[in-house]
């Protein structure tokens, strides 16, 4: 590899196309898949040969949304190909010229670095996944260049709009139970882990040369919602009302929408109307009623899943499966104007009289031995008991039993180990005979919908209490302090352990970062030696919580620029410590543009 400016090119890797990553061995047009080495790379992306973190080498730009871009890669150490995908929100950001380096829009530093969390806890949640065979998780992440990068496992598939323009367009029942079940399973296990997709369609779903179905495309919910800072990335077709609003909530029942508008599109051969021209006037057919061979059951399945109202659909994958291959009655399965014959059935012929009387005596009889040896049973314990009794009386008290506090040696002690920063451990009671009751457990005894305690550490608290996969199951209660470990509004302790069943709304206490006690104060001034406004200035002093207040000073230059910083309480400037746990006051003077300064002067 050799260096050209700041960006690392291969040099022993020439030999690869880089539009499929075989062996190629001229320069030029690849003779395997046609792609010119000559073709200029989409400006503004990774150009192709860029090695990322010593070992990926970036091909052919694959794909893009508002959120991040896809390129086609190869491992060199492990000489397989793979996928990259690079944190890339061209909404607020950009790279200028041959530099690998990300600028972020001034006035969209916040949302870059909010946005960028979400990316990479969503891809550390999908890493947990990637044991699943149904899924395109990723195996590797890092940061470099000021953005962060994904590595995916690359499969030989195409996508199912590929293969439904293979099969004629459509597919029938048959296929499609065939196809989805595996796929289904999947998707309900990464709703449980808390997780949606939001962009299900023919595009985000891979078929192998196995005839096996992966899911792939996942992106952070602000790209797949309108009225964002990032460019809305929404399927015709597929995605549900709810992401057309800003003000309703999203969940697993927006991922059975998408679900079921792909089967509608697989087993009918046409694009499910748009949500938003249904309102309204919802004309939207029956799959059975345009094509006759879909079963009557699953057409109606799959309507149900399609409702505009969310409260109304069907809501999880589970139901939708159940529902969806549940067995029709003997009825359903008729089809209309059929005739069918109707077995008789026959009554059993009943006994005699004499029989009937000669059988009721047998089971009188039975049901008196019964009683008798209740009454026998009942007799013995009573005479146990009174010589029992009378023989504690006669007896003397020797060597009595130790009291209840006395026994210490063979009571379990139940400790407290979660670790906290307001209290230390406590040990329960030696009397205690019952375990305490928690929060936890008295929620497990409740109604509800029975699930398991998620992993929370790590996860910032916003995006877990917007997450509508939680609403209904959990309320958070939340104390804040300082970490030198834990970014800024990121969750570090809960008290429920992970795993936990629960049932019902659960409160659950978690602690949250308020990022460090002591920070550096930051500069204000831009990379090109220009002032940033104090809208700017303030958009990084407040992630860091840094306490500040204005003070206006009149200048010659342009109102409501950061003339200078001072920390009242030690003196501090531009790279000095300050001590936002103490509540340490930065003075930020602001300019107030007075053109009789000059005059005056």
């Amino acid at each position: 590899m050799f260096l050209k400016g700041d960006i690392q090119y291969m040099s022993e890797h020439k030999t690869l196309c880089m539009g499929c990553m075989e062996p190629l061995e001229h320069p030029g047009v690849c003779p395997n898949c046609g792609y010119d080495d000559s073709s200029p790379a989409p400006s503004g992306y990774l150009r192709p040969k860029t090695v990322l973190d010593g070992k990926y080498i970036v091909g052919k730009m694959l794909c893009k949304n508002g959120e991040s871009a896809l390129y086609l890669g190869y491992d060199s150490q492990s000489e397989e190909k793979v996928y990259v995908k690079e944190y890339m929100p061209d909404a607020i950001c950009s790279r200028a010229g041959d530099t690998q380096e990300i600028k972020v829009y001034p006035n969209a530093v916040v949302q870059y670095k909010n946005y960028m969390s979400e990316f990479i806890e969503l891809n550390k949640e999908l890493t947990r996944l990637r044991t699943m065979s149904h899924i395109v998780a990723p195996i590797d992440m890092f940061s470099q260049n000021n953005t962060a990068y994904v590595i995916m496992k690359y499969t030989e598939a195409e996508t199912l709009k590929q293969y439904l323009q293979d099969n004629a367009g459509e597919l029938t029942w048959d296929q499609v139970k065939k196809l989805f079940p595996p796929l289904l399973t999947t998707l309900g296990c990464i709703h449980n882990a808390g997780i949606l997709h939001r962009g299900i369609s023919l595009d985000n779903i891979l078929v192998t040369d196995r005839g096996e179905l992966l899911l792939t495309g996942f992106s952070i919910a602000a790209v797949r919602t309108v009225n964002t800072d990032l460019a809305p990335e929404l399927y015709t077709g597929y995605s549900a009302p709810e992401q057309y609003s800003a003000v309703e909530w999203v969940g697993t029942w927006t991922d059975v929408y998408a679900v079921a508008a792909v089967m509608y599109r697989l087993l009918t051969g046409c694009m499910p109307t748009e949500p938003m021209a249904r309102v309204g006037n919802d004309d939207l057919l029956e799959p059975a009623k345009i094509n006759y061979n879909v079963p009557a059951n699953v057409s109606k399945v799959i309507m149900q899943a399609m409702r505009l109202n969310c409260d109304q659909r069907i809501r999880t994958v589970t139901d939708f499966v159940t529902k969806l291959f549940e067995q029709p009655s003997y009825m359903q399965k008729m089809p209309n104007g059929s005739t069918q014959t109707i077995p008789i059935s026959v009554p059993k012929q009943q006994p005699s009289p004499k029989k009937r009387k000669k059988k009721n005596r047998k089971r009188a009889a039975a049901i008196a031995n019964v009683f008798m040896i209740i009454g026998a049973a009942v007799l013995i314990g009573i005479v146990v008991a009174a010589f029992v009794m009378l023989a504690r009386m006669l007896l003397p008290e020797t060597n009595p039993l130790p009291a209840p506090d006395s026994v210490t040696a063979t009571t379990p002690q139940v400790v407290n180990t979660a670790p906290t920063s307001e209290a230390p451990a406590v040990t329960t009671s030696p009397t205690e005979t019952q375990p305490p009751v928690t929060e936890a457990t008295t929620a497990s005894t409740q109604s509800g919908v029975l699930f398991a305690m998620p992993d929370l550490l790590g996860k910032r608290y916003d995006s877990v209490v917007g997450n509508s996969i939680w609403q209904g199951k959990l309320e958070l209660e939340p104390t804040y302090d300082y970490s030198e470990e834990y970014e800024n509004g990121v969750i570090y302790e809960q008290d429920i352990e992970l795993g936990t069943e629960l049932r019902g709304l659960t409160k659950v206490k978690v602690k949250v970062s308020k990022g460090l006690a002591v920070v550096k104060i930051p500069d204000f001034m831009k990379e090109d030696g220009t002032k940033m406004t104090k809208e700017e200035y303030a958009a990084i002093l407040d992630p860091l919580n840094i306490k500040y207040e204005y003070r206006t000073e009149d200048s010659l230059e342009m109102s409501d620029l950061v003339l200078g910083v001072y920390c009242s309480d030690n003196g501090g400037e531009v790279g000095d410590d300050i001590n936002v746990a103490e509540g340490n006051t930065l003075i930020v003077y602001i300019s107030n543009f007075n053109p009789l300064i000059e005059a005056a002067g």
